[in-house]
């Protein structure tokens, strides 16, 4: 590939400055200089031959339907200057894609403090003094959401701060399903799901899609180093509460090099023996802004880095084959290097089949807000929970002798994704992703705003998460 020159920004200052890719004893790495600070490099992927053969795949790209702003030529509705992208970033003239989900942020608060916590949350809230948002406040950014939508509304994901320190947290869900948003997501410690199954019950009758659930590995040790306290139990628990409601589970590890690499086939083992409810898992290597205890090496990186092809790796070696590699593909909306998935199925024998292999996310129309339709169905679909219990469906397979009820049940019980999200920090932002971007946050002033942008250094004049 042509490795050429883009914007980013300075880790240190948070100015906006060239980088460029560049291949170094079969590594990949993000090289870039500050004026000011100097020289810094971070890792992008440890096989050059991997990183080439991820932009094989062709990009669909829809943009958004109203920009925001218009790239460097305008100001912010506050007066501030949008003038050196990606420091001033929101969806504008320049963006190619639309986002698919949409983080809200409905509180700063949590009931946890976890050495690693990308929203510094409980800390160094973003909205110092002004609590948690009302509901009425709330519902008028939904409506924004549903003016710069399109006509398949956004899929949701209610976050902070930990959403369920808020005891309206049913009336938000109920909020967003009354207000026609067809997937709500939960993004939870799961403290809170493990006291209580009628809790968790509340929240699906409220309208909650799914759960994407901090899950670590299934040793205490890892909850320790990563969240300061041993959690296995409660995670557990958990998800005991979600089977019970019927409320699917998606496991969300945060991944370092020196704590949980090693455990994502302990991590895809614990799925796979707990497919009634648990229906996929989505790797996340740690980004290191927010609330972390590491510090920059000599060429400017974190040593603990993991990218997302090491994951990949690390999947077919632990799972012995059963996953492969080569299974694991970049959306067809979207930059290639953000992220990986593919969905399987179990097989009567054990064995593991690919179902999605080509296209993750299926967005292959020709028509702009089919594709869109789409994309975001594919989020919504993708994980259902069976609503028969019955024999056939838990341990049969697929044949003559099976209704089709008992049969759907059985597609549901054994279907499964692997995906995984690679963010970025201020060491290895990459401004041609931004313009990509599928995962964006409704930030202060109603904008949109792409998720690594936000949490990665200046927006609107913002505070830079802080290296070291």
């Amino acid at each position: 590939m042509d490795m050429k020159n883009f914007q980013s920004i300075c880790a240190d200052c948070g100015k906006a400055i060239p980088a460029r890719y560049t291949r170094a004893a079969e590594k990949i790495y993000i090289e870039k200089h500050c004026p000011e600070h100097g020289d810094s490099r971070a890792l992008a992927a440890e096989s050059a031959t991997d990183f080439e053969s991820w932009f094989a795949s062709a990009s669909i790209n829809v943009p958004p339907r109203i920009p925001v702003t218009s790239g460097s030529k305008e100001t912010f509705s506050d007066g501030t200057l949008n003038t050196d992208c990606p420091a001033h970033c929101g969806p504008c003239e320049n963006h190619l894609m639309t986002a698919c989900c949409v983080l809200i942020n409905v509180t700063s608060r949590c009931n946890q403090h976890c050495p690693y916590c990308f929203a510094d949350a409980g800390d160094s809230p973003s909205r110092v003094g002004l609590g948690d948002p009302a509901l009425d406040e709330i519902s008028q950014w939904l409506d924004r959401l549903i003016k710069l939508g399109e006509e398949r509304k956004f899929n949701i994901q209610l976050s902070g701060g930990e959403p369920t320190v808020r005891s309206d947290l049913p009336e938000i869900i109920r909020l967003c399903a009354d207000k026609g948003f067809e997937y709500v997501q939960l993004n939870t410690n799961g403290r809170k799901l493990a006291e209580s199954a009628k809790y968790v019950k509340t929240l699906k009758d409220a309208g909650l899609s799914t759960v994407f659930l901090q899950f670590d590995g299934t040793d205490d040790a890892i909850y320790k180093r990563l969240r300061g306290e041993p959690l296995f139990a409660v995670k557990k628990a958990a998800i005991t509460n979600c089977a019970a409601a019927g409320l699917p589970v998606t496991l969300a590890p945060t991944v370092l090099k020196e704590v949980n690499l090693s455990s994502v086939g302990d991590i895809i083992g614990f799925m796979l023996d707990n497919l009634h409810v648990v229906k996929g898992a989505h790797f996340q290597p740690a980004v290191f802004f927010g609330r972390r205890p590491d510090t920059r090496n000599e060429s400017g990186d974190f040593d603990k880095r993991v990218t997302m092809f090491a994951v990949m790796e690390e999947i077919e070696r632990q799972t012995k084959g059963a996953i492969r590699k080569i299974d694991l593909k970049p959306i067809s909306t979207g930059h290639p290097l953000c992220c990986f998935c593919a969905t399987f199925m179990r097989e009567r024998d054990g064995m593991i089949s690919v179902l999605e292999s080509d296209k993750c996310g299926c967005c292959c129309a020709p028509d702009p807000i089919e594709i869109i339709r789409r994309d975001r169905d594919f989020v919504l679909n993708k994980w259902e929970v069976a609503e028969t219990t019955c024999e056939k469906a838990a341990d049969g397979n697929v044949g003559a002798s099976m209704d089709f009820d008992a049969a759907i049940a059985w597609l549901q019980r054994n279907m499964f994704t692997i995906s995984g999200m690679a963010f970025m920090d201020s060491t290895n932002l990459d401004a041609e992703r931004l313009r990509r971007c599928r995962v964006q946050v409704f930030a202060e002033g109603e904008y949109l705003v792409p998720f690594c942008a936000y949490y990665s250094g200046f927006w609107r004049g913002g505070r830079l998460a802080q290296g070291a």
